[in-house]
């Protein structure tokens, strides 16, 4: 399995409204092939950690164009570009 892991920071107070627009995108995800899980993640202090769970590296690659279009659909809610890295993952269990 591989993660797309971003760190975005947003403008203030506009939390709640990259949360909804992440969770309207949701059915268009759900079709992404390869994507097995999709968290986002309140950091506080207006920043939020999204995780994407890929099947594989590929995948992930291959999904980077329908990811780049949801993201920009909070662009204007950034205070700053995310932070983007892949990572490989070791564990995924869920209890």
């Amino acid at each position: 399995m591989f993660a797309s892991v971003l760190e975005i920071q947003l403008k203030p107070g506009t939390l709640d409204e990259a949360v909804n627009i992440a969770r309207a995108a949701l059915p268009g995800m759900r079709e992404i092939p390869g994507l097995k899980q999709f968290i986002v993640i309140d950091k506080c202090n207006d920043q939020g950690l999204v995780i994407a769970i890929y099947e594989s590296q590929a995948a992930q690659e291959a999904a980077t164009p329908k990811a780049k279009e949801i993201l920009g659909r909070i662009a204007g809610l950034a205070a700053a570009p995310p932070q983007r890295m892949g990572c490989e993952v070791n564990i995924n269990e869920q209890f």
